[in-house]
């Protein structure tokens, strides 16, 4: 299923997009072929969209287990990430489940750092909207089981979920979490669209296998280019890629079926001129 982009965001350094969610529009409103230049410029903005969503998740997690002990963080539900203004994202964590589910801390998340967070004193039953995405979230964890989708490292998926735009379906990525920092997962991630009536509309892994990116080392003053990476699914590089070049703050590039090679820097992708 073809995503198609219906808001661009505000940019803010290299966390990318923040503002009004990407999303998917109602089924049937997207074109069943869209072209190369329609997936580039999704692609573009959804991996920035995923790499400022996933971090804003990471650094709120760190602010989650400064604040409450380990040994009281049990029976956590999940997260919520939604933006709360142009320049934040306001990350809300959970006990118990969708509907049922009460909100205990929250974090607002800036350029990629926490700037307020609270423990509420009492708990607070999720919004409508935030029992959507929590839903969705369920139903992909779900898919994912049915499918036997795996991460690709012994930790479990990091979930990112984008909020819908007009009640429209909701896309989950579930991307396999990053063990050490000297290597990189590009394989064991995934996308399920979840319908509003909790239906699933589409899913799909974006690599058939794992694959881990190492630094290598280098000797003194060296750095590397960039990381080499075959595509089989796509002709063209996804917001897969795009995410981990954000993630890896370095160029991919993508050797796709055709055997054209894409640098993919960031969210800007371009066939490589490199020799």
């Amino acid at each position: 299923m073809f995503l198609a982009i219906v808001a661009l965001m505000s940019t803010v350094g290299i966390q990318g997009p923040i503002g009004t969610p990407l999303a998917p529009p109602a089924p049937g409103t997207v074109p069943n072929n869209p072209s190369n230049g329609q997936r580039i410029v999704e692609a573009a903005c959804l991996g920035r969209l995923i790499y400022t969503f996933d971090r804003a998740a990471w650094v709120s997690s760190d602010a989650l287990t400064a604040t409450i002990p380990k040994d009281q963080l049990t029976g956590i539900g999940g997260y919520i990430v939604e933006a709360s203004d142009v320049q934040t994202l306001r990350v809300t964590y959970y006990r118990g489940s969708a509907a049922a589910a009460r909100a205990f801390f929250v974090a607002d998340v800036r350029e990629g750092k926490v700037v307020r967070k609270e423990l509420l004193a009492t708990s607070v039953a999720l919004t409508a909207n935030q029992v959507v995405l929590a839903r969705a979230r369920d139903v992909a964890a779900e898919r994912a089981r049915e499918r036997s989708y795996k991460p690709c490292t012994p930790l479990p998926f990091n979930t990112v979920v984008v909020p819908s735009r007009n009640d429209g379906p909701v896309a989950v990525y579930l991307l396999s979490a990053q063990q050490d920092a000297g290597t990189y997962p590009m394989g064991g991630n995934y996308r399920v669209i979840v319908a509003p009536d909790e239906t699933v509309l589409a899913s799909r892994p974006y690599s058939v296998s794992c694959l881990s990116l190492t630094v290598p080392k280098l000797p003194a003053g060296a750095k590397p280019v960039g990381f080499v990476v075959n595509h089989l699914l796509d002709p063209v590089p996804t917001e897969i890629h795009v995410f981990a070049s954000y993630s890896l703050r370095m160029p991919v590039f993508v050797v796709t079926p055709d055997k054209r090679v894409w640098e993919v820097q960031g969210s800007k992708i371009a066939l490589s001129t490199a020799k």
